[in-house]
């Protein structure tokens, strides 16, 4: 599923896949990346993630992600720096790609 265009709030540009929200913000060392993923059910759900940042020059790291249990009308969030073990440069404008998403009542 293709991200909408992008917002920014700062430095950090929010991508929308639905309801997913994927933040990046580049730093000197890496791509801090946040996940944000609504349960707008009426039952526990379980997520589970894969998201991939890239960029030119061959950056590319992967974010994989489970959160277990997240309560109705409740949103998961994580996030963590990513850094692209090759070494490639850290892009000033990184994108965002869903490899996989997956979600079952808990």
């Amino acid at each position: 599923m293709p991200a909408a265009a992008p917002t920014t709030r700062g430095k950090t540009k929010v991508y929308r896949f639905g309801d997913i929200e994927i933040l990046l913000t580049p730093n000197e060392i890496g791509v801090y990346t946040a996940i944000h993923i609504p349960n707008p059910s009426h039952e526990p759900m379980t997520f589970s993630i894969s998201v991939r940042v890239k960029g030119p020059g061959g950056y590319a790291a992967l974010m994989n992600r489970k959160f277990p249990s997240v309560r109705p009308r409740d949103t998961a969030r994580e996030g963590g720096l990513l850094i692209d073990h090759g070494n490639a440069p850290v892009p000033g404008d990184p994108v965002p790609e869903i490899v996989s998403f997956e979600q079952k009542p808990s």
